[in-house]
């Protein structure tokens, strides 16, 4: 049987991987128009001529400047997924990975604010649920349920309330901080979300108020 030369790519693969490269062109050139002007003021034509494509070749690839949204909205669902996974259940202890979460998660916002906000915000203007406007919420729960429970187990995490609970609360605390920045654009995210980390610690560790009274 003939094989291919070692410099050729089938053609679907081919296909394949200029649709990637597309795609990564048209969201790369959208989040910098984002960035500059807002998801609202900018268009699908400003996207287009960022990308150096037709208007009609955008919409070959995605339905609507909101399905483009979506498309970067998984993104941030798979870069925080990720950012889950380096940070909960390693060997550290509970308080170190709640704060190397937060942390991160600060940079990651502080890093491309206008365009977290502009995304949040638009999702939540569209009418979608909360859920889905902020998947790292659904994306955390039970991670931090399972890192909990361990905590527990390890006597680092008082036992008086359930790990599904306490996951609810830290998650709860944390939403806040996140909504209180989209609803201004002045609030220090990057400050207090540490910040929201140390307080949830203090709330749930073994020794705390509750936690303490549940022991003796």
């Amino acid at each position: 049987m003939a094989t291919l030369p070692s410099n050729t790519m089938p053609l679907g693969g081919r296909r394949e991987r200029r649709r990637r490269e597309l795609r990564e062109r048209v969201v790369e050139g959208a989040l910098e128009l984002v960035a500059e002007q807002g998801f609202e003021a900018t268009t699908v034509e400003q996207i287009a001529a960022s990308a150096d494509i037709a208007p009609a070749t955008f919409f070959n690839h995605f339905q609507s400047k909101s399905g483009l949204l979506a498309e970067i909205t998984r993104d941030v669902a798979d870069a925080l997924e990720g950012l889950i996974e380096e940070h909960l259940g390693t060997d550290r202890t509970v308080a170190e990975q709640l704060e190397g979460l937060a942390r991160h998660a600060a940079d990651m916002i502080s890093e491309h604010q206008k365009v977290s906000r502009e995304v949040m915000l638009e999702m939540l203007r569209s009418g979608a649920r909360p859920e889905d406007a902020a998947p790292y919420m659904a994306s955390l729960h039970r991670p931090l349920a399972t890192m909990l429970a361990a905590g527990q187990k390890s006597h680092e995490v008082r036992v008086d309330q359930d790990a599904e609970f306490l996951a609810e609360m830290v998650l709860g605390a944390f939403h806040a901080t996140v909504s209180q920045w989209l609803s201004d654009e002045t609030y220090p995210i990057a400050e207090r979300l540490p910040r929201a980390a140390s307080f949830i610690w203090d709330a749930i560790r073994a020794d705390s108020a509750g936690g303490a009274r549940n022991e003796k």
